[in-house]
């Protein structure tokens, strides 16, 4: 922001020649740190007489402060405020933030002689109040956002603010351009503009709001799309990626499984395509009413969110905002039962695969995973597989995961009516304290090995995830083998989810 207050006023005596100065002023009107500024002011002739019949060179001079930066030439003059012309400094000072005084004074070398041009309205300084523009920002809504129908009301609003105090902008000019027409409309007390408008819809129509700033602030921009839908489209739901500059639909493997009332009923697995998204960030699929729907989305493989049930009423539409994480960061390290490091192997599975040459990955960005958890290969030199244990990794989180070889899970022989209990299990035809039993079986008979430290021995166990089950019964189908079973038994005593005692 810039302030300038005057220090002189100008007042005009009658002569053969007087100089005035109007106004002085500087360019860019509102610098920030460090720019280049050049300094300009008004001059006009009060005289009978133009300059150049009294002298040929007239000079004005330009201060900062108090130090001289810049002396040029003025042109001819020509009696009359009509005739009034504006000088302009080359770029001469490099802004600071604070206060400064700038000034001019033309007839610096008195060529024009006091006789014929007064020197009391020669010179004008002001004071230049320099701060940081702030920034603002403009939210853009419209609801309904999609609709059905080929005509229909929306409410448009236009909030104007400051995002560092979240302080609304009133009484500022806002230009908005609704399919293609531009009108200026003014923010309230509150910040904001709202109106409906009732719009004829064939795909989609734009919305563009735009503040142009002012002495105090940055200009900013804000736009939106309406989507409407087909006439024989009576119900759908909207996915729409939010806070998300790096990830959408287009350029990531997501997966999108869609269940009608109750995970029994999964009616739609979907990677959106051109057929089912809006835009880039926005995915839709019509779904027949008069059900309850939810949806678990996964991103590379990983489940990352999943929908609360709603109810899908004729002519309507569900909207819901997917939130993609904040990514954690693995390592890993790969060692023997000697805790020496292991050289020569390559860390992988199904999303990421990195070198560990020397016994020790770089760190990686993964996909957090707090519902089902990951575990990794690493493939040695010998051409062997070893496997983690099963791991979390929560958003944000750093975490080193330490491979060891040992002894291998498939010399131990897992008796049939373990496999039948998980079957029964998963059908849900034993209870979990059932299941359990056979899996103390396993560890009191080290068919299981149990992992160095548990916890939450002495207290009542967690409930069982689901993925534990859905192990149970691939394991008991032979869709998994025995080792990824097993581990996923491991994780659950290392974590304290099962009660063994």
């Amino acid at each position: 922001m810039v302030l300038l207050i005057p220090l002189v006023h100008a007042h005009a005596l009658p002569g053969d020649v007087e100089l005035v100065l109007d106004d002085i002023g500087i360019v860019p009107t509102s610098p920030e740190k460090g720019d280049l500024v050049s300094i300009t002011a008004d001059v006009y002739n009060a005289g009978l007489k133009n300059t150049n019949s009294l002298t040929s060179i007239i000079t004005a001079a330009y201060f900062v402060d108090g130090n001289l930066l810049h002396v040029d030439e003025i042109g001819n003059i020509e009696p009359g405020l009509s005739n009034k012309i504006k000088i302009i400094s080359s770029p001469i000072w490099r802004s600071e933030m604070g206060n400064h005084e700038i000034k001019v004074i033309v007839d610096y070398h008195n060529t024009l002689n006091d006789q014929y041009d007064s020197p009391l309205d020669n010179s004008m300084s002001k004071i230049l109040f320099i701060e940081p523009l702030k920034n603002t920002q403009i939210l853009l809504e419209a609801f309904p956002h999609y609709l059905l129908q080929d005509e229909k009301t929306s409410k448009i609003t236009v909030s104007l603010f400051d995002p560092a105090s979240n302080e609304f902008l009133n009484n500022q000019k806002i230009l908005l351009t609704l399919d293609g027409h531009t009108s200026t409309l003014i923010t309230d007390k509150q910040g904001k503009v709202s109106f409906s408008t009732t719009m004829p819809l064939s795909n989609q129509i734009n919305i563009e709001a735009y503040f142009d700033g002012d002495s105090m602030h940055y200009p900013s921009n804000s736009s939106l799309t309406l989507y409407s839908f087909p006439k024989e489209i009576s119900s759908s739901l909207v996915l729409k990626l939010s806070d998300s500059d790096q990830y959408n639909f287009e350029n990531y493997l997501f997966d999108i499984l869609i269940f009608q009332d109750s995970y029994e009923k999964l009616i739609k697995k979907i990677q959106p395509d051109s057929t089912t998204l809006l835009d880039s960030e926005t995915f839709w699929i019509s779904l027949p009413s008069g059900h309850n729907y939810f949806a678990e989305i996964y991103l590379n493989g990983r489940i990352f969110f999943v929908t609360d049930q709603i109810q899908l009423q004729e002519d309507s539409i569900i909207v819901k905002k997917l939130k993609i994480p904040e990514m954690g960061k693995v390592k890993f390290v790969v060692t023997d039962d000697k805790n020496q490091l292991v050289t020569g192997s390559t860390v992988t599975n199904w999303i990421y695969s990195f070198s560990a040459e020397d016994g020790f990955t770089e760190w990686m960005d993964v996909i957090p995973a707090t519902r089902e958890p990951y575990v990794a290969e690493t493939i040695l030199s010998d051409r062997s597989i070893l496997k983690s244990e099963p791991f979390l990794i929560f958003p944000g989180e750093q975490k080193i995961i330490d491979i060891t070889a040992r002894e291998k899970l498939s010399k131990y022989k897992i008796p049939p009516w373990i496999k039948n209990n998980a079957d029964w299990w998963a059908d849900d035809l034993i209870d979990d304290s059932s299941f359990v039993q056979g899996i103390q079986f396993l560890i009191q008979e080290r068919i299981i090995l149990i992992p160095p430290t548990l916890s939450n021995l002495d207290e009542s166990p967690n409930e069982i995830p689901p993925w534990i089950k859905n192990n149970a019964d691939w394991w008991a189908d032979d869709l998994i083998d025995d080792s990824s079973f097993v581990q996923g038994i491991q994780f659950m005593i290392k974590e304290g989810l099962i009660k063994l005692s």
